[in-house]
Formats: C-alpha cells, sequence, structure tokens
C-alpha cells in the first residue's frame, strides 16, 4: 500500500475470516497484512503462519521462543492491506447476532 492512500479498514470477523492457504491474513496489533503470498518463504515453514492465520500475531513476533527482527517487520510491511477497524466490529456483530437470532427492532442479543 503506498503511504499516499488511505488505509483500508477491516472488522475482526472479516479479518478471521482469511485462514486458509488461498487467503491467509494476520494482524499485529491493529493493522492487518495479507500474507498469503508470503507462507511458502517464512523460515519458520507455512503451518506456523496458517495456525495463526486471522489473528493477532503481535505475541509471536515477541517471542519467546523467537523475537523477529527488525527486519523481519520492515520485510512485512510490503504485506500491508489496512486497519482493524474496531468500531464497526461491534455494530457488525450486532447485526448478525439479530439475523442469526431472528430477533428484529429494538431486541438486542449481546454475546459476550
Amino acid at each position: 500500500m503506498s503511504p499516499s492512500t488511505s488505509p483500508r479498514f477491516f472488522t475482526e470477523r472479516e479479518v478471521a475470516r482469511h485462514c486458509s492457504k488461498d487467503s491467509c491474513w494476520v494482524r499485529l496489533g491493529t493493522r492487518v497484512y495479507d500474507v498469503t503470498s508470503f507462507l511458502r518463504m517464512h523460515p519458520g515453514g507455512e503451518a506456523l503462519i496458517l495456525r495463526r492465520s486471522g489473528k493477532d500475531v503481535s505475541e509471536e513476533m515477541e517471542g519467546p521462543p523467537h523475537r523477529h527482527s527488525e527486519n523481519a517487520r520492515r520485510w512485512m510491511e510490503q504485506y500491508y492491506i489496512g486497519e482493524l477497524d474496531r468500531d464497526s466490529g461491534t455494530e457488525e456483530a450486532q447485526i448478525e447476532d439479530r439475523a442469526l437470532s431472528g430477533l428484529s427492532g429494538g431486541a438486542r442479543l449481546r454475546i459476550h
């Protein structure tokens, strides 16, 4: 993504849906990365990333057992696609919850 381009925003649910070899996204805090094309190049093997796909990998990047280098962090930036939008994720979850539960109008189902 070009520095002059405004970032796209994704909900947690949208990021979580990208959890396969064909479409593998991860989060680093609120930053979202499409690492699909990097899977085969990962020094630790693609399975390590696939097990964490759709999730925040901050703890894995910091270690233990392996703290990733600053070079690895810079390398990751080429896969940056946008930011996590936590606000819309809450609204999306409420709409989905109402649809799944068959509720309408002002009734709301909250799942914690």
